[in-house]
């Protein structure tokens, strides 16, 4: 009889040692399962954002190609008039001239120093008449269609021991046509303005009576730059 129990308990036991092994293979099943999940989960989820990232790196990448063809195409204006202005100062004054008088001098001056020094100043001399003597002297070795804007700009070029005063006014010129050109303009209205009123006077003298518009246009036929 004893036995008999003894055997009932110990297959009550194993029943419930079967029963919990069963328990938790389905635990560990059902956590394997959550695992998978929740790695497709994630996996999903990567892709979604990969996706969105490619989608605004593409959008950017498109923005930045616009803003350098904006950029590259103002830059293109700007050249092509940095262009004109340049060709403008070239048919108006001249650039090869120019180059051309700016080497001349360079060579004169050269020449000039190997040859003779120059003479001492007077000390009496003040640096009003030294400054106007200098600005005499560099107009003398400038090219005169450079001659009126020289006078408007020389304060602005003191010269040093490399270069000249003529020579750092033929630098500038080379760098800034656009300036020279307006110069230019500016000189020649003004001896339009002189001869109109010369003309003006003299017809007045003689008492000859005309508007202005006909003194303009007698200055233009006969052959006056406007």
């Amino acid at each position: 009889m004893k036995d008999w129990r003894k055997k009932m308990a110990a297959q009550a036991i194993r029943a419930r040692e079967k029963a919990e092994l069963g328990r938790l293979r389905l635990a560990l099943d059902h956590a394997r399962a959550q695992r998978r999940a929740r790695v497709r989960d994630a996996r999903a989820l990567c892709k979604r954002a990969k996706e969105t990232l490619r989608v605004k790196l593409k959008e950017r990448r498109r923005l930045e190609r616009e803003r350098l063809r904006r950029e590259a195409e103002a830059s293109r204006a700007a050249e092509r008039g940095a262009c004109r202005a340049r060709r403008a100062i070239a048919k108006r004054a001249g650039s090869a001239g120019v180059s051309s008088a700016s080497e001349a001098l360079r060579q004169a001056r050269a020449a000039q120093r190997i040859a003779t020094a120059r003479a001492a100043r007077k000390s009496l001399t003040t640096a009003v008449e030294r400054r106007q003597e200098s600005a005499e002297e560099a107009e003398r070795d400038l090219p005169e269609e450079l001659h009126g804007a020289w006078r408007k700009l020389r304060n602005r070029f003191k010269g040093s021991a490399k270069m000249s005063r003529a020579e750092q006014f033929l630098h500038w010129a080379h760098e800034n046509p656009g300036e020279v050109v307006a110069l230019q303009s500016s000189e020649a209205d003004r001896e339009v303005e002189r001869l109109i009123r010369e003309h003006a006077a003299q017809h007045q003298k003689t008492r000859m009576r005309k508007t202005h518009a006909e003194i303009a246009a007698e200055l233009q036929r006969a052959g006056v730059p406007f």
